[in-house]
C-alpha cells in the first residue's frame, strides 16, 4: 500500500457538534456561540455525528449564501472521519491530474460529471484512445472495523451502477472507486442490510468486469489529509 499526504488548499475552524436540523444543516458551537453550518452528506451518518463532538468548519465568503459555514470533518471518539462528500471527488480529480493515483495513473481527465445513458458519471478518463468511466463514492459508515456503503438506499446510487455495466457491456472499461474518510476500517463492503438492490448491483458488477479502487482518507487537523491507496480490503461478502 502506497502513502500520499496533501495539504488543504483551505482554512478550518473547530468548534463542536450540537445537532442536526435536517439533511444539509447542522448547528455548531463555535467560540461559545451557536452557529449554523451546511452539511454536504446527505446519508443517515450512523457513525459519525454524536453530540458535542469536535467540528472542523470552512467559513465561507459568499453573500448569497444561507448559511456561513460549511462542515468538513468530525472527530468521534477520537477518529477523524471527513463528512464532506466532495471532497473525495476534488481529490481524486487532483491525484489523477498530476498523475498521482496509482491505479489511474497513465489516465488523463477528458471530461468530469459526463451524461452517459441517461446517468451522470463522475469523470471520463483516456489513455492511448481508451475510454474509463469512473464513478467516486464516499464512505464514512463503519462498524466494528467493517466499511460500509451506502448508509441509506440509494437510486441514484443503484442508477450508476447500472450505467458503468452498461458500460462495460458496450466495449469500455469502468471502475468504481471507494473512498473511505476515516482510518478505522480494515474492510469494505456493500451494505446489503441498508440497500439489498445496491449489494446485488455491486456483485453483477464485478462479474462484468468492473474494476473495485480502494483509498482511505485520514484527516490530521488542522490542514493535512494522508491518503493510503488500496486500502481498505473490498469483499461482496
Amino acid at each position: 500500500m502506497s502513502q500520499l499526504t496533501v495539504k488543504l488548499s483551505f482554512k478550518l475552524l473547530k468548534g463542536f457538534f450540537i445537532r442536526r436540523l435536517n439533511r444539509f444543516l447542522v448547528e455548531v458551537e463555535l467560540n461559545n456561540e451557536k452557529v449554523l453550518s451546511h452539511l454536504p452528506n446527505s446519508g443517515r451518518m450512523l457513525t459519525v455525528l454524536s453530540p458535542k463532538c469536535e467540528a472542523y468548519v470552512k467559513e465561507e465568503s459568499s453573500p448569497s449564501r444561507k448559511t456561513k459555514y460549511t462542515m468538513f470533518a468530525v472527530k468521534r471518539e477520537g477518529i477523524p472521519i471527513i463528512v464532506d462528500t466532495r471532497f473525495a471527488n476534488k481529490l481524486t480529480k487532483l491525484l489523477i491530474e498530476k498523475s498521482l493515483f496509482p491505479p489511474l495513473r497513465k489516465y488523463r481527465i477528458l471530461k468530469e460529471n459526463v451524461l452517459k445513458n441517461c446517468s451522470r458519471i463522475d469523470f471520463l478518463l483516456g489513455r492511448n484512445g481508451q475510454r474509463f468511466y469512473l464513478e467516486v463514492k464516499s464512505v464514512s459508515y463503519v462498524v466494528d472495523e467493517v466499511a460500509m456503503f451506502p448508509d441509506a438506499p440509494t437510486s441514484r446510487g443503484r442508477k450508476h451502477i447500472k450505467t458503468l455495466i452498461k458500460c462495460v457491456e458496450e466495449g469500455f472499461n469502468a471502475g468504481i472507486l471507494f473512498t473511505v474518510q476515516r482510518p478505522d476500517a480494515k474492510k469494505l463492503r456493500p451494505c446489503r442490510e441498508i440497500d439489498p438492490k445496491f449489494s446485488e448491483l455491486i456483485t453483477k458488477a464485478v462479474k462484468s468486469g468492473i474494476k473495485i479502487f480502494t483509498q482511505t482518507l485520514v484527516f490530521h487537523p488542522m490542514n493535512t489529509v494522508e491518503i493510503t491507496f488500496h486500502k481498505p480490503v473490498f469483499s461482496i461478502s
